[in-house]
């Protein structure tokens, strides 16, 4: 019985290591094989890599001054010093609002006139308005995110310059050891290599599998002694 047994998987390896043969000469004479098990995934690298991005920059803001004080001056440019945001200045926000219907701004942001009467009140909301587009509800959230950490370092460092008045006793500052610069491209890429070679290694089986029905070879293997899992295993083995 174990001889029979043994036999039997002899057989099996001898039959797998025919076709993987057959197949390392097939991708020999037909060269399409290598271009798409090296060229798409090059293609689809580069664009997990440069295509998608979950980073914002060059927010495009419309910005509204109801006064001119200092404290309203200082965070407006706060705005246009940050790397997050363009800046477009205007009188008032209904010549920014046929801006942001047409899409070539994300968002206005609206300093109103009694900005610096609530400014250092602690148990009142941010005393400025942010009027997102709506119709992209994730890049909405990303223009409030986005303001309301400018608002909160703007207010923190005007806290220091009144001398640490007002300043929380623990202040946390995490550090990533990995991708300290937070760039959601580090961070996906690498794990869209596996993703990608899932990918090719299904196309490609699939792939040679077809082009064996067309060609009616696979009508003569079935007259073989080959079984399903052996073919299997010849298809991905190379």
């Amino acid at each position: 019985m174990n001889e029979a047994a043994q036999i039997k998987k002899e057989g099996s390896i001898r039959r797998i290591k025919a076709l993987v043969i057959k197949e390392f000469f097939q991708i020999i004479r037909d060269p399409s094989s290598i271009l798409i098990s090296l060229l798409l995934p090059m293609i689809l690298l580069f664009l997990y890599g440069f295509g998608v991005s979950l980073d914002l920059n060059h927010l495009r803001l419309g910005l509204v001054l109801e006064e001119t004080t200092v404290d309203a001056i200082s965070f407006a440019e706060s705005l246009k010093n940050s790397p997050y945001f363009e800046v477009r200045m205007a009188k008032d926000r209904r010549s920014l609002e046929d801006l942001i219907i047409a899409g070539k701004i994300r968002g206005i942001v609206v300093v109103p006139s009694y900005f610096s009467a609530f400014k250092k009140r602690t148990d009142q909301p941010a005393p400025i308005q942010v009027i997102a587009d709506g119709s992209e509800p994730n890049t909405a959230a990303f223009v409030q995110n986005y303001v309301l950490g400018a608002w909160n370092i703007w207010l923190q460092q005007e806290k220091i310059n009144q001398n640490l008045k007002g300043l929380p006793l623990v202040n946390p500052q995490p550090r990533f050891w990995y991708n300290e610069e937070l760039i959601s491209r580090n961070f996906l890429v690498p794990g869209s290599l596996a993703i990608i070679m899932t990918l090719i290694g299904t196309l490609l089986t699939a792939l040679v599998v077809a082009r064996e029905w067309e060609r009616g070879t696979m009508e003569a293997m079935m007259a073989t002694p080959v079984g399903i899992y052996e073919l299997l295993f010849g298809k991905l083995i190379p």
